[in-house]
């Protein structure tokens, strides 16, 4: 199996270079992506091109147009199956970790596998801050739990290429997205060293623009289902008006939400990778659970219209669990 290393790089320093050469030296195949990065680094590509593929960008485009630019090729030129592993330009990866994550990779060409590193009190401040933050909203956003959200370091398989090629995002976000479509799918975290230089002055990460990119991906994520349970209360509303029956309007509304909820995540987020039978059984729980509440606090004398407002509320912690129910599920397959 082909073994690709990509790297997108916006005005690199040396460190770029000894990675190269230490990555070509395994005999791996390397793909850089020149992001815009200038005349004036023009020689530091030159001099990489001794050791990997240069694809260029005129002008910056951000992170996550390199990547996919890089993933495109390595897929049009390469021979399936191939593994991709994303590295960062700045020698935070060492060689001996990508290595890791290129096998775990090739071991497991359905599951998405992240280098995990452990921050410590002496690592940047800024990078245990984001990553907390962005691991407090994946974790609400999807109900699992992943320790490393913003690394870098990542390998996956020609089976999920056609899924990440779609993805929307054009810097640092695109790597939330990819988060987030792999949310339903296996993802595996793989134990890597911690580096550091200079404080991580060669990021070109924005703390305040993509941190705010990136925490925006995590809404437009969960407003497809925002919008559907604002539907699913105004469509019993109408029902209850037109028949007055608790369980057809009940059955009705919460079916039509469902059905938007699903077109919804094509059309403002994106194609979201659930397993049919996954997306059949959790609705077909979340239809039941909710309408025996609605049904049920309605013959006890509740009014129907408080009776879906408490049942709406106890479905947002329903669908968590059930969500990291499959998740448990798949990560003991």
């Amino acid at each position: 199996m082909n073994k690709v290393v990509l790297i997108p790089a916006y005005k690199p320093n040396e460190h770029m270079l000894t990675l190269l050469e230490e990555l070509h030296s395994r005999q791996l195949d390397i793909v850089v992506v020149d992001d815009g990065s200038g005349d004036e680094f023009r020689e530091v590509f030159e001099k990489a091109a001794s050791f990997a593929v240069i694809l260029r960008h005129e002008q910056n485009k951000g992170k996550g147009e390199a990547l996919k630019y890089g993933i495109g090729y390595i897929d049009k030129s390469y021979e399936k199956p191939y593994v991709c592993i994303t590295a960062d330009a700045d020698g935070q990866h060492r060689v001996e970790d990508i290595l890791k994550i290129a096998d775990t990779a090739a071991e497991h060409p359905d599951s998405l596998v992240l280098g995990k590193r452990t921050l410590y009190k002496s690592s940047p401040f800024l990078s245990r801050l984001g990553n907390g933050a962005t691991r407090l909203f994946y974790h609400l956003a999807t109900g699992r739990y992943v320790y490393e959200t913003q690394t870098g370091l990542r390998g996956f398989s020609d089976r999920l290429t056609p899924v990440y090629l779609k993805l929307p995002g054009k810097r640092y976000e695109y790597e939330s997205d990819m988060m987030l479509i792999s949310a339903d799918m296996d993802i595996i975290e793989v134990d890597i060293e911690t580096v550091y230089f200079d404080n991580n002055s060669g990021s070109h990460f924005d703390p305040v623009v993509d941190t705010f990119k990136l925490h925006r991906e995590y809404f437009r994520y969960k407003l497809p289902s925002m919008i559907a349970a604002a539907a699913d209360y105004l469509l019993f509303v109408v029902g209850m008006l037109l028949s007055g029956s608790v369980l057809i309007s009940q059955l009705y509304s919460r079916t039509l939400a469902l059905l938007l909820k699903s077109v919804l995540h094509k059309s403002i987020f994106y194609c979201e990778k659930l397993k049919p039978v996954r997306f059949i059984v959790s609705s077909l729980i979340i239809l039941a659970c909710d309408t025996g509440i609605v049904v049920g606090l309605s013959a006890v004398g509740l009014s129907p219209y408080i009776a879906k407002l408490i049942s709406g509320f106890t479905m947002i912690f329903l669908s968590v669990g059930l969500r990291k129910l499959f998740v448990r599920f798949i990560d003991k397959r």
